[in-house]
């Protein structure tokens, strides 16, 4: 094999000319070395200077990508505009092919053929190395603005007037941006609606560290609450409708969650548990599809539907509820969900943290499934209220809304306001209430269906990525483990102007990593994936034939929930492409 090797590489020598794999050769050994003199000088103004194996590791493997990037960069560049040479190839293959055994005059290929080479680097790798090499800068962005001195911190300065006034001044900007999700798109909870919730969340939630503004504290509570909720509602509508339970689809969910906090914690020697939302929307991802894969065959039947459910509730109840169980099975994942909090050392529990931020809520994501399920028959309910004639109408809607803002009241005063510690002992068992209310009003009018707020929508779309930036490239944590009790300062005296400028970055970088991990996913799982891990992995119960026979049962499955909404990180089920959603 390795003749054959180099007889390949010899033949694209001849075919390209020595010059653009030397290029590569010089060039990439030269950003190697650059690519270390940068990590050098970055260890060099750190403010931590103990380094994990983990760190030495990734930075070595950020030259090495480095250095190949820019080495096939540059192979090609010079490729593409060196001198047209006439070569004679005498290569087997081409006599096979009925060349002249003298030889035939030839143009070397195109650089830009699909099979071009430089060095290991085909042409079509190309745009892979560029995400890589991309992605590799904003890691080191993110060192240098909050391991490093170059840039300071500054303290966050408190007041609500503050925090609300920017809130206001967004809600205006997302105003101007009022879009229609387009003639007939009416129902409940579609795409461009849900990401529009994520989004405004989201906001509120980075901006109430930015403004440390500790007294909306339960509502914060909430909207993670209901972050959860759309990861039962999204998944379950996915598994329920497609039946499609294999690895590809699962592995390209993992990574879109995990990518690219895998490589925040291990370039800022941060335990996985600081970013605790991506551990805990993991983790509940699992849940909802071994719910779902549990007797998949039967899931056209409500009533197998119904028992799965109930189980999985009796089993988060276990698990939460019942004093030592948690510890018992999660013993196990104290190196991955181990947390030591450098503020708080009192917490000697290393799976404190895990069972505080899952506990929360361990029940709203089996109301989002309970949700998906019900969706066919609340869409048809929101349907013939619309259809009503206008006096009944105008009546049943009002008494709707009615209702639906009288249970709200009642859990505002009964549970949201509360203190700090007393609301967090029964959040797990009503966070649910306001949940529904929020879905009741948002889509008790075709109008309000049809319309959303598309500057919300965006956000929506890079909150993971946002969630995790927030720490380190918009604020500056404490360190290892540490939270983000500064502010970035770029422009010392110029609050509002800084805070604008860090923010623009912010929500660019967030935006550009958002797309480079949908990119590295679709190239390193890509959708046209090996039979075992789509059609004929183990884990596909669509694949099976029992299931294949079950035809008639998946085909009243498909017309029942045939207007399901898109899941959360997943393809819309109308059919349009959502791929970087997922």
């Amino acid at each position: 094999s390795s003749d054959v090797c180099s007889s390949d590489l010899m033949r694209e020598a001849n075919r390209m000319g020595l010059l653009p794999h030397a290029t590569f050769v010089v060039v990439g050994g030269a950003s190697v070395l650059s690519a270390l003199a940068v990590v050098m000088w970055l260890a060099s103004i750190s403010e931590i200077t103990d380094f994990s194996v983990m760190q030495h590791g990734m930075a070595l493997a950020y030259s090495l990508t480095i250095g190949l990037w820019l080495g096939a960069e540059a192979g090609f560049f010079v490729a593409r505009y060196q001198v047209p040479y006439k070569a004679v190839d005498t290569s087997p293959t081409e006599l096979e092919d009925g060349g002249s055994e003298d030889g035939e005059l030839m143009q070397p290929r195109s650089p830009k053929d699909a099979d071009a080479k430089v060095g290991p680097v085909h042409k079509a790798q190309l745009a892979t190395l560029r995400a890589w090499g991309e992605f590799i800068f904003y890691m080191g962005y993110i060192y240098l603005c909050d391991r490093t001195t170059l840039f300071s911190k500054g303290p966050k300065l408190t007041g609500s007037s503050r925090f609300w006034a920017v809130n206001i001044l967004i809600l205006l900007c997302a105003l101007c941006t009022l879009r229609s999700s387009g003639p007939g798109e009416m129902k409940p909870l579609q795409r461009d609606q849900t990401e529009e919730w994520k989004g405004w969340m989201q906001l509120m939630f980075i901006l109430y560290h930015y403004f440390a503004e500790a007294p909306i504290y339960n509502a914060i509570r909430l909207y993670i609450a209901a972050y959860v909720w759309m990861t039962g509602f999204g998944n379950f509508s996915y598994y329920y409708v497609k039946a499609d339970f294999t690895a590809l689809r699962f592995a390209q969910m993992m990574w879109r969650l995990n990518f690219f906090v895998f490589f925040v914690c291990a370039t800022m020697n941060n335990e996985y548990m600081l970013y605790y939302i991506c551990a805990m929307h993991t983790f509940f991802t699992w849940l909802v599809y071994l719910c779902c894969f549990a007797f998949s065959r039967l899931n056209h039947d409500t009533k197998v539907v119904t028992v799965k459910m109930l189980v999985t509730t009796l089993v988060s109840v276990l698990l939460y509820d019942v004093p030592g169980v948690f510890h018992v099975v999660f013993g196990w994942t104290t190196p991955f969900l181990g947390f030591h909090d450098p503020l708080h050392p009192e917490f000697t529990d290393a799976l404190h943290e895990w069972f505080f931020r899952s506990g929360l809520d361990h029940l709203v994501w089996v109301f989002g499934m309970i949700c998906a399920f019900c969706f066919p028959f609340f869409d048809r309910q929101l349907q013939a209220l619309d259809e009503l004639p206008s006096p009944k109408q105008t009546t049943y809607r009002a008494a709707l809304v009615g209702g639906t803002l009288a249970l709200g009241a009642w859990w505002c005063v009964s549970c949201y306001m509360l203190p700090k510690r007393a609301y967090n002992a029964v959040h797990p068992y009503t966070s649910f209430v306001p949940i529904f209310c929020y879905m009741v009003l948002r889509n008790c009018s075709p109008t309000l269906r049809r319309y959303h707020m598309h500057l919300f929508a965006w956000c929506g779309k890079v909150t993971l990525e946002t969630y995790i930036l927030q720490f380190h490239i918009w604020m500056k944590t404490t360190g290892i483990n540490g939270s983000p009790k500064f502010l970035m300062v770029w422009l010392p005296g110029w609050y509002y102007t800084n805070f604008l400028l860090t923010s623009v970055v912010f929500l660019f970088v967030s935006y550009r990593i958002f797309k480079i991990t949908v990119t590295l996913r679709d190239a390193c799982i890509p959708p046209t994936a090996p039979g075992w891990c789509t059609t004929a992995s183990p884990w596909s119960s669509a694949s099976s034939p029992s299931m294949a026979a079950d035809s008639a049962s998946r085909a009243r499955l498909h017309a029942k929930l045939a207007a399901a909404p898109a899941p959360d990180h997943a393809p819309h089920l109308t059919g349009v492409s959502n791929r970087e959603d997922l």
